[in-house]
């Protein structure tokens, strides 16, 4: 049991976050956060729980920080992580997070991405059909069109964001210079998701609703 003077004890204490139900209703998936080794900061996994009480948790993931866990309709689960993907031959330390898919039995692998990176995804429960969130930058076409822009503010170290409305900033972050757009897609049995760009000039339309990763906040029927 925690005193309730041991303030480091309470801080260790592992945090949960939302609960994914598969389609049948057999399977129950949170986002669990735990201190990392260095106590700086807390570190995400994806944890089954058994719906009857009857197997203990059992971890899903050991990444550097999963969330938004999702259930496809067919039982295989999305979730987002930044960790490296192990089909690219020189992944990016700082490479953002990317929509991966976990089957029941198997490995885990990417089958979305986008260089501002993708939030946690919504899916609907009978089509399948996928909506993400997706920092993308003003202007930007496609995703190979975004990342050129990325790419060419980074060679040339420009860090400033031009504000040209209200609001400029949320808590502690400021917003730009790019802008949450919704992406629909339906993840293929191989291959990754060809995404559909749903709002291509939402200026600052979808801030109020989208997270700071990009995470939709809807309901797919």
């Amino acid at each position: 049991m925690t005193a309730w003077g041991d303030l480091q004890a309470f801080q260790d204490l592992p945090r949960l976050a939302g609960l994914a139900v598969s389609p049948d209703g057999a399977r129950l998936v949170t986002t669990v956060a735990t201190p990392d080794p260095k106590r700086t900061r807390f570190r995400t996994a994806l944890w089954e729980i058994d719906p009857a009480g009857e197997r203990p948790a059992r971890r899903l993931t050991r990444g550097t920080g999963e969330s938004g866990p999702a259930f496809l309709p067919d039982g295989d689960l999305l979730f987002t992580s930044a960790r490296p993907d192990p089909d690219e031959a020189e992944a990016a330390d700082d490479a953002p997070a990317a929509l991966w898919r976990l089957p029941p039995a198997g490995e885990a692998h990417v089958v979305g991405s986008r260089a501002g990176g993708i939030g946690p995804p919504v899916v609907a429960c009978a089509a399948g059909t996928v909506v993400v969130g997706a920092k993308t930058l003003p202007g930007a076409v496609t995703d190979e069109d975004d990342a050129a822009r990325r790419a060419a503010r980074k060679a040339r170290k420009i860090g400033a964001v031009l504000h040209a409305a209200h609001p400029v900033r949320y808590w502690d972050s400021d917003l730009g210079p790019d802008e949450e757009r919704l992406l629909a897609g339906t993840v293929p049995a191989d291959g990754a998701v060809a995404w559909c760009d749903l709002t291509p000039t939402p200026a600052r339309a979808l801030w109020r609703c989208m997270s700071r990763r990009g995470a939709a906040r809807a309901t797919l029927p």
